[in-house]
């Protein structure tokens, strides 16, 4: 599934508040098509990794590269031809209440001007059926939707400018099992369909067995990194207790055998 150069690499990275340090020369690889979870206790710093990755924050030492790119040393212009080839879908969705389910898909593509509005609606339309929503809840707003379907919405969204990496911050939190369950279904069938590598912060460990190939376990301010299987395994005192704890035993059960 992988190759061997990572499509994401992270180098040393150090990040701090003040004197508070959250990554100490922490290191990490993606590979191309694989899915990519994202785990650690309050206080590990997974949001702060996902936006010092995106360039929402500047690292305080170290280097991250996607695509090959350096993005602490980008040119804007550079910078922000290789942002389109990402997709976010943020915790909690972040639609923009103002506008339709169908006006925030097109957001990202208005933002690039070549793209002809009729094109857009076109496109968009497309992206809101690739997510399993209906053509009636392009026209709605963020109020009428039920939870399950901000988050579909807000994945057609990241993917409205065909990206080649999707990043995704809690994207199962507040979904019942049986929602949880059919968003993950889909991500499976996106990374499948679309050749899409996934980045994902998670706590959900239902979702982490159906869907990770991969895991970074953020503890002591480094990542520790594995499958599942390897990470069960694992002597560290923390990822042992939240691989097997009570919630841990359900919802990995005859992952070991």
């Amino acid at each position: 599934m992988s190759s061997k150069t990572p499509i994401i690499s992270v180098r040393n990275l150090v990040t701090k508040f003040g004197s508070q340090v959250v990554h100490d020369n922490l290191n990490m690889d993606v590979f191309q098509g694989e899915i990519f979870g994202i785990v650690g206790g309050s206080g590990s710093g997974k949001s702060v990794l996902l936006n010092t990755i995106l360039g929402l924050r500047q690292p305080n030492k170290g280097s991250i590269s996607i695509l090959g790119h350096p993005i602490t040393s980008l040119e804007q212009v550079t910078a922000l031809h290789l942002q389109s080839r990402w997709g976010v879908l943020f915790q909690g969705g972040a639609l923009f209440s103002s506008l339709t389910v169908g006006e925030n898909i097109q957001v990202p593509m208005k933002e690039m001007e070549h793209i002809p509005p009729d094109l857009c609606y076109e496109l968009a339309l497309i992206k809101l059926k690739m997510v399993n929503l209906k053509e009636s809840d392009f026209f709605k707003y963020p109020s009428e939707l039920s939870g399950g379907m901000i988050k579909r919405a807000a994945l057609a969204r990241a993917l409205a400018v065909d990206p080649q990496i999707l990043f995704l911050d809690e994207p199962t939190s507040g979904l019942d099992p049986i929602a949880a369950e059919a968003f993950d279904n889909l991500i499976l069938t996106l990374r499948e369909t679309l050749n899409l590598t996934v980045v994902m912060i998670t706590h959900d460990l239902d979702s982490i067995r159906r869907l990770c190939d991969r895991i970074a376990v953020l503890v002591d301010k480094h990542a520790v990194l594995g499958t599942l299987k390897t990470l069960l395994h694992n002597k560290h005192p923390w990822i042992h207790d939240y691989f097997h704890g009570i919630r841990g035993q359900l919802a990995l059960a005859g992952t070991q055998e």
